[in-house]
């Protein structure tokens, strides 16, 4: 879905409705009062009409569920390979598929990376280098060890 630039909260919670207001607008939830930190994320008037046009086609343009669903059906039972996690009463629409390998997989990441290449299958492995590994980040001087992450870097494809 595409509101050409900008884009769209739904909820039913008037709390995070509220929030999502707020930061939208400069942490304001009264003009020139600004309450928490926000940003100028309003968006403009004909992005809001082609997003509201979009809405319409919503369902269609979730057919990556359908999708989730078949790969999570064909997947769910490999010992070592980990698919995502939808709570109940949340719909996710899996811009993308990622799965995780656990040191119990048979192969490493990488080569099931080429296996899956060698059935046609593309997958691409996103931040390989954790955020706080990066050149930026070593500049300003964080040298942290942040085992969750780097653990989620070796492991993850889609």
């Amino acid at each position: 879905m595409t509101t050409s630039e900008g884009g769209m909260i739904t909820t039913n919670d008037k709390d995070i409705a509220q929030k999502a207001k707020m930061i939208r607008s400069h942490g304001q939830r009264q003009r020139y009062f600004h309450e928490i930190l926000g940003y100028n994320y309003r968006v403009t008037d004909i992005a809001a009409a082609i997003g509201l046009c979009q809405l319409g086609k919503l369902e269609e343009f979730n057919k990556r569920i359908r999708n989730a669903e078949f790969l999570r059906g064909r997947l769910s039972g490999i010992r070592g390979l980990v698919t995502p996690h939808v709570r109940p009463n949340v719909k996710h629409v899996f811009h993308q598929y990622t799965v995780r390998i656990t040191q119990d997989f048979a192969i490493s990441r990488d080569e099931l990376k080429k296996k899956l290449l060698d059935k046609g299958t593309a997958t691409e492995i996103y931040y390989p280098l954790p955020i706080h590994k990066q050149p930026l980040y070593r500049s300003l001087g964080y040298n942290d060890y942040l085992l969750n992450s780097e653990k989620a870097a070796e492991r993850v494809c889609r």
